[in-house]
This record gives structure tokens, sequence and C-alpha cells, in this order.
């Protein structure tokens, strides 16, 4: 029996010089329920001397953006669930290393 496959849709947007990109893509299962994410590191920020690492999406800090420093060529994160299970410089690449991940649960 095969693995059904993920369906990937576009998630958040970025405003960039040349216009808009896409900096998260989800994928879905069959049922439209989200399994994964890649996600594009955009940080991380600086503000006068400080350099900051998590960033809180909303007033009361419920939803943070975590912002490592990404390794050269590594800037796309790959999640299943919560966890991350790759880095890739593409977002293909990082589709991949999620299809890979789930194939091996």
């Amino acid at each position: 029996m095969q693995p059904s496959r993920l369906h990937w849709k576009r998630g958040r947007t970025a405003e960039q010089a040349g216009g808009t990109c896409t900096v998260e893509w989800i994928g879905c299962d069959e049922g439209g329920k989200p399994i994964a994410r890649v996600v594009r590191i955009m940080g991380p920020l600086y503000a006068d001397w400080r350099r900051y690492l998590a960033v809180a999406l909303d007033r009361e800090a419920r939803i943070i953006e975590l912002r490592p420093p990404a390794p050269e060529g590594a800037e796309w994160l790959a999640y299943v669930g919560n966890r991350v299970v790759g880095r890739a410089a593409w977002p293909l690449q990082a589709v991949r290393r999620v299809e890979a991940a789930l194939a091996m649960m």
C-alpha cells in the first residue's frame, strides 16, 4: 500500500523589494488537516545592541516565532507537527525532508 501524499498550499507571505514572497508552506492530508509545515527563517532581528531570537507575534505573546540564526544556505525549516525534521536551502528540498520523515514514521 502506498502512503498518502500531502497536499501543499501557501501559508504566510512577506513583503520584499520585488513584491510578496511565500514564507510558509502547509502540508495537509486528504481530509485537509495540517500535518506539516515548511517555514523560512526570517531572522534573527537586531535592534540597537540587542539580538532577538524569538519574537512575539501577538500582544499577549501567545504566538512566538523562533528565529535562530540559519547556517549558510539552510534558511528553510521542515516541521512535522511541532518537531523540526530538517533544514534546507530551498522550499522543495524541505518538502522532501518532510516526506522522508513521514515515510520513516
